[in-house]
């Protein structure tokens, strides 16, 4: 099975972004995540981590003769505050839900390369999106131990860019820990420990009057009330005030139930094969991690 990342690092970079400017706020927390939330950013993290990396971008296209501006991105803290595992930050969730609804009102921020892209002919445009994220002929390709197969252009404005702030074995130690990350996350969830904290919750949501089995039905749900709504503001606040009402019960039960110690306390056990295997790996990525953001910590002060 292929994947190929320029179109994934489209849809990041010319869509909606991969961080955003922002503050810091309540999101993150002290939440378990696999390998010590190696592939978890704060939101300063990341905003900071990603105008390093748009300066970079712009330099390489504008020596490549385009013009690249940076695009606003969706506001970071939502996507920092997001568990693998369905945990709810607290004072997030309490004033954002799920931020399902608050999202989709935001809206995608609107790419200021749009318009600079629609003006140009059409070779001139294909010639902008290959030096942005390269081509396939030019691709690199990584097997994670899924069997997944990535390929990227490492010669692209992005892969560039990704290896000036990082360190060149970036994309793939980011790769394989995503992927050791998605695993553990997996096997977590089949433990009996979980399923057990799982029954927990599900018994204190319903005595709140909802009747769920799994952490992730509320958001499934909340999503499918909000794409019947359309475009009626009405429904929609209808749908929030829900969703805030919905994510509420759901944090109480989650500490009703003691989910965070359940995973805490299978993850330990489930990632000690991931680190006896990868320990090297995902040393390494610690390691670039740490100093990147060293550098992005000088650069803002």
């Amino acid at each position: 099975m292929r994947r190929l990342l320029w179109l994934a690092a489209a849809a990041c970079l010319l869509v909606a972004g991969c961080s955003s400017s922002g503050h810091e706020g309540r999101a993150g927390g002290e939440l378990p995540r696999p390998l010590s939330g190696a592939v978890h950013f704060s939101a300063d993290q990341a905003d900071a981590l990603r105008g390093l990396e748009e300066k970079e971008i712009r330099s390489c296209m504008r020596e490549r003769g385009h013009v690249y501006r940076t695009a606003p991105v969706s506001d970071p803290r939502r996507l920092a505050a997001e568990n693998p595992y369905g945990l709810l930050d607290a004072g997030w969730a309490e004033d954002d839900g799920y931020g399902i609804t608050a999202g989709q009102l935001a809206g995608r921020p609107r790419d200021p390369n749009a318009s600079h892209l629609s003006s140009l002919p059409k070779a001139e445009r294909a010639a902008w999106e290959k030096a942005l994220l390269g081509e396939e002929k030019n691709h690199r390709t990584l097997t994670l131990p899924d069997g997944m197969e990535i390929g990227y252009d490492p010669r692209s404005c992005v892969e560039v860019a990704s290896s000036a702030v990082y360190g060149k074995r970036w994309t793939e130690l980011r790769h394989l820990i995503e992927t050791l990350t998605n695993d553990i996350v997996t096997a977590v969830r089949d433990t009996p420990g979980f399923r057990d904290a799982e029954l927990a919750w599900a018994d204190c949501m319903a005595e709140q009057g909802h009747a769920y089995q799994k952490l992730s039905e509320p958001r499934s749900e909340t999503k499918q009330r909000l794409e019947k709504t359309g475009q009626d503001p009405v429904a929609q606040r209808g749908v929030g005030r829900d969703e805030l009402a919905l994510a509420r019960h759901d944090l109480a039960c989650q500490r009703d139930a003691d989910l965070a110690r359940a995973v805490t306390e299978a993850q330990g056990k489930v990632e000690v094969k991931s680190r006896e295997q990868w320990g090297r790996e995902i040393e390494e990525y610690g390691d670039m991690k740490a100093s990147a953001l060293v550098t992005a910590d000088r650069a803002t002060a």
